[in-house]
């Protein structure tokens, strides 16, 4: 008798804590795509630098912003807004371009609490939609 109180008891214990790391999966994961109305979308892959400029480095600093976060929903990449897109620094990524498109992502440096927009290198944006060219202001890149 003891045996299977001690069994109901293990498994009850099983199903509390998968139940609990699904929960807090589920609540640490975007609630929505990176996507805004009036922009076209992509996806764009993740664990990839997502910067403040279309350079690794600008005006004497690094321009890194965070790692693009992955969306389930989309097996490793999130969906996301597109801007626009700007010709900067020529890097090398899934392939060589000097192409960068203006993206809203979610980023490592602030999770899912907001999306930014912030520029990741083509390579890693997929079904480029067609956009502008950025332009660029003292204010920044619009």
């Amino acid at each position: 008798m003891r045996f299977h109180k001690a069994r109901r008891t293990a498994a009850a214990l099983l199903v509390s804590m998968t139940t609990a790391i699904t929960l807090a999966a589920v609540v640490s994961q975007p609630s929505q795509a990176a996507t805004t109305s009036g922009y076209p979308s992509a996806l764009v892959e993740t664990n990839v630098a997502a910067r403040d400029a279309p350079w690794r480095i600008y005006a004497g600093r690094d321009t890194y912003a965070g790692g693009t976060l992955p969306d389930p929903r989309t097996r490793g990449r999130q969906t996301a807004s597109v801007m626009c897109w700007y010709d900067g620094e020529g890097v090398s990524g899934n392939y060589w371009t000097n192409r960068w498109f203006k993206v809203l992502v979610w980023e490592s440096w602030d999770g899912y609490n907001v999306p930014r927009f912030l520029f990741v290198h083509a390579s890693y944006v997929y079904n480029q939609p067609v956009v502008r060219m950025c332009n660029r202001t003292s204010t920044g890149w619009w």
